[in-house]
Order: structure tokens, then C-alpha cells, then sequence
């Protein structure tokens, strides 16, 4: 039977190969989106033969306890070890996070069961090639705004985040954040903003990659992903809006410097139900929504 043990960090190199084998184009199944998010959701692993098994505290209706289901070539042995858990520990058999390539295999197998979408963590994904170049009308607007940043600030530098300027990237993120209330903030605000700053702390642990924008000697922006297969993830994107266009800088410069050959897409995360963070990932024009479910047995 299945044995869950909790996530932590040292558990990173591990689960690292796990991870990368896995060909699912959300960023549940990224380094970055599940390490960051581990205390939120709780989030447990167990080791299947050849595949990792999540676990996690996700309410959706009556249900508490739901289960990943990586896309592997041996889903159904997953479904039947998460079945016999399930009912061994008296619990529903629930999994979240699920793409449409596992949905498939989840209702061939159960007879009475329900799924919906979870509009709010859909991921939005875009070309690279759009994110790079921002040709064509649609991203006019982006232009303007790296051109304007361009002109305003000529002293601007990127730089990709080394051991040398990781404290002057702590040093910005605090002072950045140091006129903010984060107790009224949202439980998943602070849960972003104590992971941001651990990934700062815990940079070479976490081996993510990253970039910052400096205006002189100062840094005003700075944004960390990785990439995975042919999709470059975005998980954490910080900037001083003192700085007019300094967000589409960010956003274009992280882009030309880690659009590596066969990296076709840029996955830039959900927009959790926030209304300025909707519109902010539908004005660079996304050419996918990654639509995830969760999907109960009754």
C-alpha cells in the first residue's frame, strides 16, 4: 500500500527526475509549483515503482483529501493504488490537478463520479515566440511600454540571479515589501510572499533559474522559473511599479534569456480568481488555457 510522507525540501533532488519525466504542461507537476506550495496544500508523495503520487488538503465540496494523477504509462496501477488507499484510510476517492490527458482514464474507470474545472487554476500558456518578439498589433500596447521604460531609464541592465546579487535581490524584495500589510492580504498572498523569500534564502537548493532588472545600481524588478521539457514556467515575477513599463521589461527580458532552443511555450501560472491578475495574463494574449478538474468517485 501506498506510503505518504511530507514534502519538504531536501526532498527536491529526489522528486527531481519524477518531475522532469512527467509530461503534463501544468505547473502542479514543476520544481517550483510544488515545493512553493507545499505548507499551503499540505502536500504529501508517495513513491509508486516508477511514479510519485501526491497528496493533498484541497477542499472542494464535501471532500478534504484529494490525490494527484501524474500522466504516466502506468495511470491505471496509479488509479488502483490511490482506490486501495482510499479505502483502507475510510476516505473519498478524489484526485485534483487533473489534465485532460488523465481525465480520459479516470472515467473509463469509474462508473458514478463527477468532475468540473477549476476556472481560477487553469494555466495561462503562450507561444515563446510571441512572449520574445511582441509582434503584431495585439501587442502594440507591450511594446510601448518596454519602449517607454527603455527611453526613461537608459542606465537599465538584466542580469540573469547568481550567488554574487542574490542579497541585493533580498534587499529589494524586503524594501519592496515593507510598506505592506500582508495580515490583510489573502491566505495564498502570504503564502506566496513567505515562499518568495524562501526562495530567495534557499535559491541554489531550490535550482530554479532567474533574472533581475537593475535601473544604475538598483534592482526594480526580478522574475525566477524554470523549464521544463518544451515549456519555460514563471512561478515568481516581483517589480517596482515606481517604474513605468517595468513589469513588461521584466516579463520580455526573462523571456529572450531563457526561450532556449526547444522551449516552444511560456506557462505563466493561474490567476487565482484575482481580476487585475485575469486581465494582466489575457492582455499577452494566451494561445492555451490548461484547463484542470477535480474529479470525485460517488
Amino acid at each position: 500500500m501506498l506510503e505518504f510522507s511530507r514534502l519538504t525540501l531536501s526532498d527536491i533532488d529526489k522528486l527531481r527526475p519524477f518531475i522532469m519525466r512527467d509530461n503534463s504542461c501544468t505547473c502542479d507537476y514543476t520544481i517550483g509549483g510544488l515545493f512553493m506550495w507545499r505548507d499551503y496544500y499540505s502536500i504529501e508523495y508517495a513513491i509508486c515503482e516508477d511514479d510519485v503520487i501526491f497528496k493533498t488538503n484541497d477542499t472542494y465540496k464535501d471532500v478534504t483529501t484529494m490525490f494527484s494523477l501524474p500522466v504516466s504509462k502506468n495511470i491505471h496501477r496509479c488509479i488502483e493504488e490511490v482506490v486501495r488507499y482510499c479505502r483502507s484510510c475510510d476516505l473519498p476517492i478524489a484526485f485534483s490537478t487533473i489534465t485532460d490527458e488523465s481525465l480520459e482514464p479516470l472515467r473509463s474507470t469509474f462508473e458514478k463520479y463527477e468532475f468540473n474545472t477549476c476556472e481560477n487554476f487553469n494555466d495561462y500558456i503562450y507561444r515563446s515566440v510571441d512572449l520574445v518578439r511582441l509582434e503584431g498589433r495585439k501587442y502594440s500596447n507591450k511594446r510601448n511600454h518596454v519602449s517607454q521604460f527603455k527611453r526613461a531609464y537608459e542606465s537599465y541592465a538584466y542580469e540573469e540571479i547568481n550567488n554574487e546579487n542574490l542579497q541585493q535581490i533580498r534587499t529589494f524584495y524586503e524594501e519592496l515589501c515593507a510598506q505592506t500589510d500582508f495580515s490583510a492580504k489573502t491566505a495564498m498572498e502570504q503564502e506566496d510572499h513567505t515562499k518568495t523569500i524562501e526562495v530567495l534564502e534557499k535559491y541554489d537548493v531550490y535550482g530554479l533559474s532567474g533574472g533581475l532588472l537593475r535601473v544604475g545600481d538598483s534592482v526594480v524588478a526580478f522574475s525566477i522559473g524554470e523549464a521544463k521539457n518544451n515549456i519555460l514556467f514563471v512561478h515568481i515575477e516581483k517589480a517596482d511599479m515606481r517604474y513605468k513599463g517595468v513589469y513588461q521589461m521584466i516579463n520580455n527580458e526573462f523571456a529572450k534569456n531563457f526561450v532556449t532552443e526547444g522551449i516552444e511555450f511560456i506557462n505563466r501560472e493561474e490567476d487565482v480568481g484575482d481580476i487585475g491578475l485575469r486581465a494582466s495574463k489575457q492582455s499577452y494574449h494566451p494561445c492555451k488555457l490548461a484547463k484542470k478538474y477535480v474529479f470525485i468517485v460517488r
